[in-house]
Formats: structure tokens, sequence, C-alpha cells
């Protein structure tokens, strides 16, 4: 059987302990809220004010428990990294997406430097907003709508841990706006443009230095004129494509 030691005190039984920890002056204190112990300090060395405070904490905690507000909470960077370990657990899984490395990129380099020092419960919209308009006006640009809804996903990534965790509820939960500039139609290649392009591919391929190199300039003449003829956005639309999936025809058309 263990022995209480000189330094413990059950305040309330079973729900409220002090106590000190060895080398130091300050009373701790542990209090149950909903069968789970949370330990917290009363920044106090007298027994009498720390007997006071402990008590305070523990009334504090279960009106945030019935008001449905997080007992505790901690900041957006701990959170956030808790957040990116889990993608990162899942993407060595094999069962992350690959949107999840711009994620963690985000978080990393956007969110955390403007955020990470403020409590989890203290972002809400106002906040957002001030981020977003710093953002903007350190990059001098509006951001355009796909970029917000990445941001958005990503902030919605570290909102699902902390609720996950406890640390945040859904209703204290932050409404992201997904407003921005209205989205404007990229400018079309004039018909002059297109054809110097392609004339001018003739003479690229042919200087090439090495067979390496000129087949890879015989591609790339390939996948412009398919881009071209497809209206297909360069890069992502046409990644996956594979030679099994094109058909040569000698009349497309009859």
């Amino acid at each position: 059987m263990s022995i209480k030691k000189e330094t413990t005190h059950q305040l309330i039984h079973r729900n409220l302990t002090l106590y000190q920890r060895e080398h130091s002056q300050v009373w701790q204190c542990r209090y149950k809220i909903d069968n789970r112990w949370i330990r917290a300090t009363t920044k106090e060395t007298k027994f009498d004010l720390a007997v006071v405070k402990a008590k305070e904490l523990l009334v504090e905690a279960e009106i945030r428990k019935r008001s449905g507000i997080p007992v505790v909470t901690k900041r957006f960077k701990d959170i956030a990294m808790l957040a990116i370990d889990r993608m990162e657990r899942d993407i060595r899984g094999g069962l992350g997406k690959v949107i999840y490395k711009d994620y963690i990129r985000i978080i990393n380099d956007h969110f955390i430097p403007s955020l990470g020092q403020r409590l989890i419960t203290n972002i809400d919209y106002d906040a957002l907003n001030d981020y977003y308009n710093d953002r903007e006006a350190k990059f001098g640009s509006i951001m355009s709508n796909s970029h917000r809804k990445t941001q958005n996903a990503a902030f919605n990534r570290v909102f699902d841990e902390a609720i996950v965790r406890g640390y945040l509820t859904e209703s204290n939960r932050p409404k992201l706006d997904g407003k921005t500039k209205d989205s404007q139609r990229r400018p079309a290649f004039e018909l002059h443009e297109v054809r110097a392009l392609l004339k001018n591919l003739g003479p690229y391929i042919e200087s090439s230095r090495t067979k390496d190199v000129r087949e890879r300039r015989e591609i790339l003449r390939d996948y412009v004129e398919m881009l071209l003829d497809t209206g297909a956005r360069p890069g992502i639309e046409l990644l996956e494509m594979k030679w099994k999936q094109i058909r040569f025809m000698m009349n497309p058309i009859s």
C-alpha cells in the first residue's frame, strides 16, 4: 500500500487533490471531470491560498463543461503539429491523400507562424479573416478560389484534430468563409500564337544534341498538341495519362 505524502491533500474525496512536486514550493492540483483527471497549477506557494485556487479551478471546469466549452484547451500550434503527425502517419500507411502534402506545407509555412501562439478556442471568424487579409497584403494579391478552398481544408484538418482530442467543441468550431474574388477565365491563345508555337517546335527538336533529349522534346510536342486539341489543363488533367489510353486514327471524323 502506498504511503500518502505530507505534501498531498484530498480536498474533495476522489475529485480534488492538492499536492506539491519534489523540489517545488508551488502547489499543484488534479481534479476529475467526466471521469478524466486534469492537472493544473494553482501558482500559489501558501497552502490556504492554494486550497482556494484549486476549488476555483474545479468550479470553473464544471461551468465550462455545462456550457459546452472545452475544459482544457491548447495552443493552435500544438494541435496543428498533432494534425500533421496524423497526416504523415496516414501517408506512410498508404491511407493518406496526395493533397495531404500541400496541407502540411500550408500549416507549417503559413498557419503556425501566424496563428501558432493563439489558443485553439480563440481562433474565430475574426482571427481567420485577419489571417487572410495579412496574407494577401504580404503577397500583394487576392487569394484565388481554389487556393482559398485548399487553405480552408487545411484549417479543417487542424479543427478536426482539436475536436477529436476534446480541445474544441463542434459548437465552437469557427465557420470558414470560402468567398474570394470572382474567378476569371484565362485568356486563350490567338491563332497566330498557336502557329508560331508549333512552327518553332520543329527547330527546337532538331537542335537536340543527344537521342535522349530529342525523344523527350518529341514527346513534349505531342503533349503540347494534345493540350491544344483537347483543351485540357497542363499538368493535373493529363498527369496520369498512359500510352495505352491513346488511339491513333487516320480519319478521326467520318
